[in-house]
């Protein structure tokens, strides 16, 4: 598939035209410039014809600090790799030095360059005051926008289309369903080191890496063909305790990116920091994707700063502060030295098939007759608890239901107990949360 990328200088709405072409809000957008940090891809489907878009980086003319000259890096580094380059400039207020610098790198790639002036909502300003300065980089006829009103889109569009055909470019014809893929989500704290881990997975630099907390902002995602199947990984922003986090910022709108990722995966990799041990956060985070019925894998990183002394310490409070997911499979990285990726593949494959298991009707009422008679359930002085009959409802996660005399006499203890059997009697089916629902019956 043809790949188009979107560059230019922070705030001139590279996002928000990102977010137009693929049709939903993809990537966070904020008058604040310098949001997007990661690449984020997208599909534009448009006249049965469709094209991968990325939203880059934007370039800073002066970077301030290591993460703007890290985002300015991986951004020239990815525009060898586009088929396609679509450079937004702001058509309101006109270019600025960082837009003249950029035209002479740009220079070299002006065979493949449409220069897109966007913010154009007062066409007369534009015409009169912002035009003729665009001219005068000498890119062609620039093409006014407004990705906020979606004004001149389809022109956009068809000049995308036509530029890719005439140099030759494969377009997809006919919309083909995509293939079905597990999706894995790295999920953690700030600083656990999860983009580096999800980089090393990937084998690039498609997250930006830096020692400061909260450098992720948007969900990044890379497919990934492994032994024949599919995996998407999705590098995820850090999630903080949610009374440090200021409704509607930035890091707000990260966080919900992060745990929307949650729900939409199929496994969850929590990373966790191996320096700083399991805090109150990595157990919030754990018990959310076990309610959201997700594969659970628990990633202890940067263990190339620990010794196997504090290994152990950790494997310990993993009994006890994690007992709650304690089926889930336990792997010590270090995304520096590459240790431990090859066994999180192995363990996402297993816990993949895992989550579709099926326990067969007659093995799992043998098994629940065998567990009532040794354990009975409570139940009350005047009224015994009963289970009539237990089948498998639902994969993805194993779903059970209990036909019993009354729900209200089974407490969640039992059936922890009930759990724990099944795993120990037929399948431990790793990093798989059950689900158990109760229903009367007569």
């Amino acid at each position: 598939m043809s790949t188009v990328l979107i560059v230019g200088r922070p705030n001139v709405g590279k996002s928000t035209l990102f977010n137009r072409l693929v049709g939903g809000k993809k990537a966070i957008v904020d008058d604040l410039p310098g949001v997007t940090r990661d690449f984020v891809f997208g599909r534009v489907e448009w006249q049965q014809k469709s094209f991968e878009i990325v939203d880059t980086c934007g370039l800073f003319d002066n970077p301030k600090d290591i993460v703007e000259e890290k985002m300015r890096d991986l951004t020239l580094d990815i525009i060898d790799d586009g088929d396609l380059i679509l450079w937004v400039v702001d058509g309101k207020q006109g270019l600025t030095a960082a837009d003249y610098e950029l035209a002479d790198f740009l220079r070299r790639y002006r065979e493949r360059i449409i220069l897109v002036a966007n913010k154009v909502e007062n066409e007369a300003n534009y015409e009169i005051n912002v035009k003729p300065e665009l001219y005068s980089l000498g890119f062609g006829e620039p093409i006014p926008i407004s990705a906020d009103h979606g004004l001149n889109i389809d022109i956009l569009l068809e000049e995308i289309i036509k530029t890719l055909q005439a140099h030759g470019h494969y377009i997809d014809f006919g919309l083909e369903p995509e293939e079905t893929s597990i999706r894995v989500a790295i999920v953690g704290k700030p600083n656990a080191g999860k983009s580096s881990l999800f980089n090393a997975i990937v084998g690039s630099q498609r997250s930006l890496v830096t020692d400061l907390p909260g450098t992720t902002r948007d969900t990044v995602d890379e497919t990934l063909l492994i032994d024949d199947t599919p995996i998407t990984f999705v590098d995820t922003a850090g999630i903080r305790k949610k009374s440090r986090v200021k409704v509607k910022n930035v890091e707000y709108y990260s966080v919900m990116r992060a745990i929307d990722a949650i729900e939409r995966s199929d496994i969850i990799v929590l990373v966790i920091d191996a320096t700083q041990g399991i805090s109150n956060q990595d157990q919030r985070i754990a018990g959310l994707a076990e309610k959201n019925g997700k594969g659970i894998i628990v990633v202890f990183n940067k263990t190339d700063l620990i010794d196997d002394r504090k290994i152990n310490g950790l494997l310990k409070a993993f009994e006890f502060e994690l007992y709650f997911v304690d089926y889930s499979p336990i792997i010590f990285t270090s995304a520096i030295t590459g240790k431990g990726i090859d066994e999180l593949i192995d363990k996402i494959f297993l816990v993949s098939e895992k989550i579709d298991y099926h326990i067969p009707t007659g093995l799992l009422n043998n098994l629940i007759g065998r567990f009532v008679s040794s354990t009975p359930p409570v139940g009350t002085k005047v009224k015994k608890a009963k289970i009539y009959y237990a089948t498998q409802i639902n994969k993805r996660p194993p779903l059970i239901l209990l036909n019993v005399n009354d729900p209200r006499l089974f407490n969640q203890s039992y059936l922890r107990g009930l759990k724990r059997t099944i795993r120990e009697n037929i399948d431990p089916l790793e990093g798989t949360p059950i689900f158990i629902k109760l229903r009367r019956k007569k």
